[in-house]
């Protein structure tokens, strides 16, 4: 008889009794299990953890395995280490080796012990998502693209690749099989098409797979997709290595196994064969996380890939109130056929059921709350927390969370728990650089890499160490406009001979003097050594290193992430200087990233909770609010993956139904099973959209109806009404509104008010783009051959095409001239190398070719050429420049140029016609003359787009420019955080840059 079957047939020893007394009938089930596979289905807050703890604490206490024969795995090392914690209180005499660790940290073990059987380096180092990115752009010019590859953004598609591969890699789809596939595709296939499965895009993916694989090996790194595939593929080429871990792991343990992807199922179908000792623990209504590579589908097969194992369903829930649990139990329904309950159901001939019964007396709070606005959605939750908190004073801050879809959903929740004075945390998973202490470090850092870094320059003025008065920061930015030098220059050369306050002085002379030592200092150190010495010598550590606040310990947790961030760098760079660091920073930024925070919800002090319900899995709260729930916010439209993986490759069993919604489903099933007391869902009519919202899908599933009267918060209205005043009130000398105002200005306080404030109150000296100057370029040449184009046709009316034109090739102006006026013409600045560079030049002859035939083609009738023009709207002037107005039979055209291409369905949205109905308006009341279209012409692709606006459209407009310009005089410069904080001048001194 086996020594397993010796230890359970004899009983428990008395620590194993002990085990099992503080478990209920199914734990103990799953406890107590034998040999063979083992399917727990645990949900949620039925304690899988402490059954998984109890499980290994017993393996080892019966004797049944030495510790070191179990292998437990999970998904993060927070999750590792909870159950480490949980098996060592259950252990108190302790353990020789105990492998619980994640799937990543154990494929990296294995690996490092054994990759060399396979080619590897046995030093290899591990690359982050951030790392795998830096590390393709500095290799760019080795990867052979062309259509991944756009000319006006070549990197573009970095992260989608970067995406796809490690796609592939969930499904265990090396760079050789891919190779094959994108071979074996029909050549007859329309290639032209937009299908991404097109012969020449797989083997260009194909091709790209191949060259980010080997740079990966010339630099002696791994990302985190090769940990996994490369086991298989280890395990499969030297199965001696694969029997040698089957025989040390006799019992395996998977926690949260509807999280794994297909290439890490397949590895611990390895590791333990048909009939091996393997426990999974996990929740198919919980699987969240497909955005990762996770598949549920690996969950709802195990039962078919192991047939002989047993199951146990925990569902006696130690958390939620009753009527809480139901109403999401019948909420999950909706998923069926593709829950496991139907499956097993189906399967097994028998019935089985997940509903929860709640271990917890007493009814649980729920209720739908339904405002007039987002601020009002806002203020009422923070009503709703402040009068559950009176109600029952020993209720703490921490009892309250707010769960959004998104991170974007967060603002006006934290804008108004701040506005009340009341404690909290948004718990984000990025966004290290966009935090004001960061980004002031940052600002120095760029300032010694670069004295003309204007916004850096200004950033560092203004930030906690210097603080340089208004008005002398006011006088330094004039002066360097009017002299169009940097601000660090007027500061260096012309700070004696102007007029600054003996306190604005001394805090120049200070960072003049600090400049100057990190200079240095940047010459012989690493850039970890210089950010110490920056926050001890300029004192900005002084304000964190006493006190024990709140803040304080927020501020030291950035600090030192943000010094990790750099020891990293200095880890993986050979030359970690200043420069380098810099170059790989721009990089970092370029992508899109906002660096990664770490935090631990259960430490800290007593505050409201803000995070997002990914962020929220496996905790709990006794009173949770669920935001936004609105058509296309909560569940939000499903968004292509960037870059397909074909079906071809896919080993994944994807379910049928609309796998999207289902996710989506599960997620806000997750949501609801955080609450433990109270769950309050929220939504409202009007999200700063043109429509009122519709309620969430998932509100009518749980059968909550949209009432009469939204309700609209007092408070709100209150504290509106003070920040107004406020605002007005502080407006100092009144130059905020400029004499004229610009479309340009105008769409910038649309985008974001802080940009405006930036741009155009402050004026913040910045870099410019290669696109800027190419733009430029092309404007600037085309005015000029315009203009000759209408002086000489007027002259040679008579006989265009005669003798007069001869010489210009029968034309007025010949395609030689144009290019000769386009060399002439050419800004050569802010090109970052001479390759890019090139191309736009190139491009540029292109865009011209292309417009001289189409203007020799149809000889259009210029009325003017770059006309401009000042409007009055209310008390307000609007000036602008119209490209081109040309005669048509009834009337004119309005032309305004674009370098870039046409949309591709070259539909126009109501804010791509602003400026052309602006011009309209103008042309109306200035000109005297009739518009008849409004046209867009795209230079890069020649396509046309013409509209003519409605009189509703124009008075729309009027309204809508007029409101903005009040604002502005008004003092209304708050941020407005989005999608264009990545192309924004200003984002690496803006906190709330949401790139």
């Amino acid at each position: 008889m086996a020594k397993t079957d010796v230890a359970e047939n004899m009983g428990p020893t008395p620590a194993g009794q002990e085990l099992l007394d503080r478990l209920n009938d199914e734990q103990r089930r799953a406890v107590t299990h034998g040999e063979g596979p083992l399917l727990i289905i645990a949900g949620a807050g039925t304690g899988k953890t402490m059954v998984i703890a109890h499980r290994i604490a017993r393996l080892i206490s019966t004797g049944r395995v030495e510790p070191e024969e179990i292998l437990a795995l999970t998904f993060t090392d927070k999750a590792a280490g909870e159950m480490v914690t949980r098996v060592e209180d259950l252990l108190p005499l302790g353990y020789v080796e105990l492998w619980i660790s994640t799937f990543h940290s154990f494929c990296q073990r294995v690996l490092q012990e054994h990759g060399l059987e396979i080619g590897l380096p046995d030093d290899f180092r591990l690359l982050n998502q951030t790392d795998a990115y830096l590390l393709v752009r500095r290799n760019f010019d080795r990867f052979e693209l062309d259509h991944y590859r756009p000319l006006g953004n070549p990197t573009k598609f970095i992260h989608a690749m970067l995406a796809h591969f490690s796609r592939a890699k969930d499904e265990a789809v090396s760079p050789k099989e891919y190779l094959e596939y994108a071979k074996g595709l029909s050549l007859d296939r329309d290639d032209a098409s937009q299908d991404a499965e097109s012969p020449s895009r797989s083997m260009e993916l194909a091709g790209a797979y191949h060259t980010y694989q080997r740079l990966l090996l010339d630099n002696s790194a791994l990302d985190l997709g090769d940990l996994q595939t490369y086991t298989i593929e280890l395990f499969k080429k030297r199965p001696d290595i694969l029997e040698r871990y089957r025989r040390r792991f006799r019992q395996v343990v998977v926690d949260e196994f509807q999280d794994t992807n297909w290439a890490q199922y397949e590895l611990l179908k390895m590791l333990v064969g048909p009939e091996g000792n393997i426990m999974v623990v996990g929740d198919d209504d919980q699987s969240i996380y497909k955005f990762r590579g996770a598949s549920v589908a690996n969950i709802l097969q195990f039962k078919e890939d192991f047939p002989s194992s047993s199951e146990v369903v925990l569902t006696k829930n130690y958390r939620s109130r009753q009527d809480i649990l139901d109403l999401a139990y019948r909420f999950i329904q909706a998923n069926n056929p593709n829950r496991l309950e139907v499956r097993l159901s189906e399967g097994a001939g028998r019935g089985i059921s997940k509903r929860l019964e709640s271990q917890c007396e007493g009814p649980g709070l729920i209720e739908h709350l339904h405002f007039a606005a987002g601020a009002d959605e806002a203020a009422g939750a923070v009503d709703r927390i402040v009068s559950l908190k009176e109600v029952s004073p020993e209720r703490s801050w921490s009892d309250f969370c707010i769960l959004v879809r998104s991170n974007s959903s967060a603002d006006e929740f934290s804008a108004e728990l701040a506005r009340r004075g009341i404690p909290f945390q948004f718990l984000a998973l990025r966004g290290l650089y966009t935090k004001p202490i960061i980004l002031d470090c940052l600002a120095y850092l760029h300032l010694l890499d670069d004295y003309h870094e204007g916004p850096a320059v200004y950033r560092t003025l203004v930030s906690p160490p210097f603080s340089l008065p208004a008005a002398d920061l006011a006088t330094l930015t004039h002066e360097a406009n009017r002299r169009c030098l940097s601000l660090f220059e007027v500061m260096r050369q012309h700070r004696a001979n102007l007029e600054f306050s003996d306190e604005g002085r001394a805090v120049m002379d200070r960072l003049l003097s600090l400049v100057e030592r990190h200079t240095q200092l940047a010459r012989r150190s690493g850039v970890s050594e210089l950010f110490i010495s920056y926050i001890y010598d300029s004192g900005y550590i002084n304000a964190f290193k006493d006190g024990d606040t709140v803040e304080t310990r927020q501020q030291l947790s950035l600090i030192r992430q943000f010094h990790d961030r750099l020891k990293r760098f200095e880890a993986g760079h050979d030359d970690p200087t200043l420069r380098h660091f810099m170059e790989e920073f721009s990089f970092e930024r370029e992508s899109g990233e906002q660096g990664g925070l770490t935090f631990d919800v259960e430490e800290g002090p007593d505050m409201v909770r803000i995070m997002t319900v990914h962020a929220a899995k496996g905790l709990e709260f006794p009173h949770v609010m669920i935001a936004h729930l609105v058509d296309k916010r909560f569940p939000v439209v499903r968004r292509g993956a960037g870059i397909e993986l074909p079906e071809e490759l896919t080993k994944e069993v994807v379910p049928e139904g609309d796998i999207h919604l289902e996710e989506e489903r599960r997620l806000f099933y997750v949501a609801m099973t955080r609450a433990k007391e109270g769950l309050h869902l929220l939504s409202a009519d009007d999200y700063g959209g043109r429509t009122k919202k519709k309620l969430s899908r998932f509100l009518h599933e749980l059968g909550f109806e949209k009432p009469e009267k939204p309700r609209r918060s007092q408070t709100l209205q209150t504290d509106r009404r003070r920040s107004v005043a406020a605002v007005t009130d502080d407006r100092g000398d009144g130059r905020t509104t400029p004499a004229h105002f610009s479309f340009t200005q105008l769409a910038a306080h649309e985008r974001c008010p802080l940009q405006y404030k930036f741009a155009h109150v402050a004026r913040i000296p910045v870099y410019g783009k290669a696109q800027m100057s190419f733009g430029k370029t092309i404007h600037g040449v085309l005015e000029r051959f315009m203009r000759e184009w209408v002086t000489r046709s007027s002259v040679c009316q008579a006989d265009l095409f005669g003798s007069a034109g001869e010489a210009g090739g029968g034309v007025p102006v010949s395609k030689e001239e144009l290019f000769e006026m386009y060399e002439a013409g050419w800004q050569d600045d802010w090109f970052p190398d001479k390759r890019l560079k090139e191309e736009y030049r190139a491009k540029g002859r292109s865009i011209l070719s292309s417009f001289h035939d189409r203007v020799v083609r149809n000889g259009p009738a210029n009325l003017y050429v770059e006309k401009d023009f000042r409007l009055k709207l209310g008390d307000f002037w609007i000036r602008g420049k119209i490209d081109r107005i040309d005669r048509l039979d009834d009337g004119v055209e309005i032309i305004d140029y674009k370098t870039g291409a046409a949309k591709g369905d070259g539909k126009l949205r109501s804010d791509d016609k602003k400026q052309l109905l602006l011009y309209q308006i103008a042309v109306e009341s200035l000109f005297d003359l009739k518009p008849r279209r409004l046209t867009y012409h795209y230079l890069e692709n020649g396509v046309d787009a013409s509209f003519l606006g409605t009189d509703r459209e124009k008075e729309a407009l009027k309204q809508e420019l007029l409101d903005r310009m009040e604002r502005v005089r008004q003092g209304d410069f708050s941020p407005r955080p989005g999608r264009h904080c990545g192309f924004c001048d200003f984002r690496s001194i803006c906190e709330f840059n949401a790139n």
